[in-house]
């Protein structure tokens, strides 16, 4: 006579949400300020927060990111962010023994990329002095400068 064993199957209820696996290598090479989304119609930067740059980011159109518009972030985003207020904060380092902390700010897509096209516009003025052999935008002698024989 042959026994039967029947096993009864339990489902298991959890309140965690289900983990989503995120594409990519675990070697090192994500960077620790990555933020996981990106938010439709602007560009995403991390700002040190050192003496006037905060100020004047916001005067250039940029705004702070609350966490809620990032959802989805990694832990390490959601449990470095230690600003009191609505702000995605980070630690980034220390000077003198204090801290240094990063903002999350945003920018229109729009203002971003026409920035990006007067940057270029300086960029290649650059460039044509430094292939004239004038590296000052105002043609003064370049007398003196070194430019080890460099031709273009």
């Amino acid at each position: 006579m042959t026994k039967v064993e029947h096993k009864e199957e339990v489902a298991v209820v959890s309140n965690k949400p289900e983990r989503t696996r995120q594409r990519g290598t675990f070697n090192g090479t994500r960077g620790k300020l990555q933020v996981g989304n990106s938010i439709p119609g602007y560009h995403l930067y991390i700002f040190n927060d050192t003496p006037g740059r905060i100020t004047a980011a916001q005067d250039n159109g940029y705004e702070f990111v609350t966490p809620d518009e990032v959802g989805g972030t990694t832990a390490n985003v959601v449990s470095r962010n230690t600003d009191l207020g609505d702000k995605v904060r980070f630690l980034v380092g220390s000077n003198d023994g204090e801290p240094t902390y990063a903002y999350l700010m945003k920018i229109k897509q729009e203002w971003w990329e026409e920035d990006q096209k007067d940057l270029q516009k300086k960029n290649e003025q650059t460039d044509a002095a430094i292939r004239a052999g004038k590296l000052t935008k105002d043609g003064m002698s370049t007398e003196g400068f070194y430019n080890a024989g460099i031709k273009y």
